[in-house]
């Protein structure tokens, strides 16, 4: 609250040093996203857009240290600041911030992650166009500190974050509404994959091991039920998908699987930016509300996507091929794009545990039946 009472009493000569910059041409235009994966791969539509709208103009990109390397390899992406949150605390790291952006001399500045902090800094940063996006939930204080944007474009339940993304895009000139996601690989990744993969000939499914926000995730016991029913009714091949953070829960997974001659275990063998290769070579993916999920849709791999507590209006896998399973309960959902939970509030995460297997399995039999669009 400080730094936004700081800030009103400062606004005049703030807002005069931010006209001062505005310019007849944008030649430098700032992206803040420093939200997760799958968040990031959303906005791969905002980063298109802008490019096509300013082909001539650089594009610079905030992000999460976390996401930086999906963002390496966007070709519609200039330069790459990574920040964490710490990197933006206190009165020291507003100050950094806000220096940092001032010395980008950007003509607009764009920010995914409406709060406080980036309201602060874009406008002390003296950037002349700021917009974002007027949550769905919001407190008290971003109410006062979003007078700090030049402009706001609410987000309403039961609209796709993406495409909320693109109508804040109008204010400035940007008219589009393809709300596609884009994923790419970077050099070298399917010679990579290749190997991890070898020869096989049946189809590959895709797991998720685990989730960041166990509130969503699947467990251990439910995982390996799934993939020994997969492997009994399906001539096909599992393929487990995750970080070098995943790979005890991997192991876990692989001592209760029947024919583990037919999983191949990924974990930990890819970095992000090669992980799009390995999307690409998938009949089918199965998971919980994860970024590799989101990567699938970019890449057009037929889905089967377990959404447990999340809020499908808002934010869910768009493609063609997609079974969104979710189990209707009175307490579904209780997370959002702007009011995350990461705790079930009954104790129970019900949403996720009641998955129904045959459920899963008989939608598996039916996408993988369909030929894969490469």
């Amino acid at each position: 609250m400080l730094y936004v009472i700081i800030t009103y009493l400062f606004s005049p000569i703030l807002s005069l040093l931010a006209r001062a910059r505005k310019k007849i041409t944008v030649s430098r235009i700032l992206v803040i996203q420093t939200a997760k994966i799958g968040d990031l791969v959303c906005s791969t539509p905002v980063m298109r857009e802008i490019k096509k709208k300013y082909p001539k103009a650089s594009l610079t990109m905030i992000v999460n240290p976390a996401t930086k390397e999906l963002v390496e390899v966007n070709p519609y992406v200039d330069q790459i600041i990574t920040l964490a949150a710490k990197d933006y605390r206190g009165l020291t790291g507003k100050l950094k911030l806000s220096f940092l952006i001032r010395k980008g001399r950007y003509d607009i500045g764009i920010c995914l992650n409406p709060n406080v902090p980036f309201a602060v800094a874009l406008f002390w940063g003296s950037v002349p166009v700021r917009i974002s996006i007027r949550p769905n939930f919001s407190g008290f204080t971003f109410n006062l500190a979003s007078f700090f944007f030049t402009y706001l474009e609410k987000h309403v339940q039961g609209r796709l974050i993406t495409e909320t993304y693109l109508r804040m895009l109008r204010s400035v000139g940007i008219e589009n509404t393809d709300i596609s996601k884009e994923a790419y690989a970077a050099e070298g990744s399917e010679m990579i994959v290749g190997n991890i993969i070898g020869d096989v000939a049946k189809p590959l499914i895709g797991i998720a091991v685990s989730c960041a926000n166990k509130l969503k995730e699947l467990d251990k016991e439910t995982i390996a039920t799934l993939i020994n029913t997969l492997l009994k009714e399906l001539p096909a091949s599992v393929v487990f998908i995750g970080s070098r953070h995943d790979m005890s829960a991997a192991d876990a997974i692989l001592r209760y699987i029947d024919r583990k001659e037919d999983v191949i275990n990924a974990t930990g063998t890819l970095s992000l930016k090669e992980l799009p290769a390995l999307l690409k070579r998938l009949s089918l993916f199965i998971g919980v509300d994860t970024g590799t999920v989101y990567m699938a849709d970019a890449l057009s791999v037929p889905i089967i996507h377990l959404a447990g507590p999340i809020d499908t209006s808002e934010q869910r896998p768009v493609g063609e091929k997609v079974e969104i399973i979710q189990t209707k309960l009175p307490c579904v959902p209780c997370t959002y794009v702007y009011k995350t939970a990461t705790k079930c509030r009954l104790g129970s995460r019900e949403c996720i545990r009641c998955i129904n297997i045959r459920e899963v399995v008989r939608n598996a039999k039916r996408l993988v039946a369909l030929p894969h669009l490469s």
